[in-house]
């Protein structure tokens, strides 16, 4: 078998666009996957074209070697690079298990569970809610089976110049637990986004003041660029931590989970440049103890394969899914699926598809019908 063509669709997505890819082989199977990388189409559509060119002709089966010859061939690397394979490498994998009529789960050695918990978001304290419409939006959330739920706590402001927080700000983002917590109860699970924005000092003393409030982690305290900074925070708070939406590769990984500064690592199977990598990286965390909770606010045919890869993984916690009406995900993300169940939450969970393959396929003419917010030259070429 070998692959014939690839087809590039770069499709709306409210405030950014997916990238999804689509290959094909002399024998009429078909792969698809997500490439998406928020305000980098164009990069990642370029990496795709330079992808093409060394894929045309060759098998699918042989992930590895390929993923070793695009990625670690090249001199320059990087996140486009890495996020233009991690679409590709989950179109291979998508032909392969339809080649051997199984899901792709059953590929990385069968599945450990039959269904996979989720958590959602609430909305972030910059959206300009107050902490009564936090609260309401986290009551209705469990009303509709979610058992745990995600928030950015922190004020707009906090970033790149300011990294601290004044002390009514401290006391607002502990108003915030307090108040979500009332109204969920006990046995939801809290967790709270920080987005690398905050120096070790007030990431710890934040720590300290929700603890009692019991959140599942703590995820990014620090900026991603400075794992000392994290190891400071990690060896002055009891609450847990979770990180890497931003680490790339398992060589990334390797220094937060030898120094153990993590308690759950968050690798997003689109930027580590497959399911292949985001396996090797959960095994590095299970040698260590460390659990997985993978990073996924990403469009349906990545829920898709990041749903293959968590079944598989004995270390798995729980995997980010925005609900479809918060302003992460595109209302109509699941038009763009010709049958979307397999992305359809059911109390909190997804269950696992038994189709070979990922079981998804795009809708291409409703793709046509939502064009990217942006015209991208590159496309033109293709």
């Amino acid at each position: 078998m070998k692959i014939t063509d690839m087809k590039i669709f770069v499709a709306d997505a409210d405030w950014r666009n997916w990238v999804f890819v689509k290959l094909f082989t002399d024998e009429g199977l078909t792969g698809v996957g997500e490439a998406s990388l928020e305000g980098s189409d164009e990069m990642v559509v370029a990496a795709l074209r330079y992808i093409w060119e060394y894929l045309q002709g060759k098998s699918p089966f042989d992930i590895e070697y390929h993923r070793r010859n695009i990625y670690y061939g090249r001199f320059w690397r990087g996140m486009a690079l890495l996020s233009a394979l991690g679409g590709v490498e989950q179109a291979l994998w998508d032909i392969v298990g339809k080649a051997c009529h199984t899901p792709v789960y059953n590929l990385f050695g069968g599945a450990c569970r039959e269904r996979v918990r989720c958590y959602t978001h609430i909305s972030e304290a910059a959206s300009g809610h107050s902490i009564a419409q936090r609260a309401e939006e986290a009551a209705r959330a469990v009303a509709e089976g979610w058992t745990a739920l995600k928030w950015d706590p922190l004020p707009a402001g906090i970033g790149p110049m300011r990294r601290t927080l004044e002390p009514a700000e401290m006391r607002d983002v502990v108003a915030q637990l307090h108040a979500v917590r009332q109204a969920v109860g006990e046995d939801v699970e809290l967790l709270v986004e920080l987005h690398g924005r905050l120096d070790p000092n007030t990431a710890i003393h934040l720590a300290r003041e929700i603890e009692p409030f019991r959140p599942y982690f703590v995820e990014e305290p620090t900026p991603p660029e400075n794992p000392d900074a994290l190891a400071k925070v990690a060896a002055h708070t009891r609450v847990p931590l979770a990180v890497g939406e931003r680490i790339l590769t398992k060589e990334g990984f390797w220094p937060l989970l030898e120094q153990q500064c993590v308690d759950f690592v968050q690798p997003d199977v689109i930027h580590v440049g497959g399911l292949l990598e985001c396996k090797k990286i959960a095994a590095l965390a299970e040698a260590r103890g460390v659990s997985v909770a993978p990073h996924n606010p990403n469009g349906p045919v990545c829920v898709a394969a990041t749903l293959h890869l968590v079944a598989n993984l004995p270390n798995f916690a729980i995997l980010e899914m925005p609900a479809d009406d918060y302003q992460w995900s595109a209302h109509w993300r699941d038009e763009y699926l010709v049958d979307p169940t397999v992305v359809q939450i059911r109390d909190g969970y997804l269950e696992l598809p038994a189709a070979p393959g990922l079981g998804v396929d795009l809708d291409e003419r409703a793709i046509a019908r939502r064009p990217p917010k942006k015209t991208l030259k590159v496309l033109k070429d293709l």
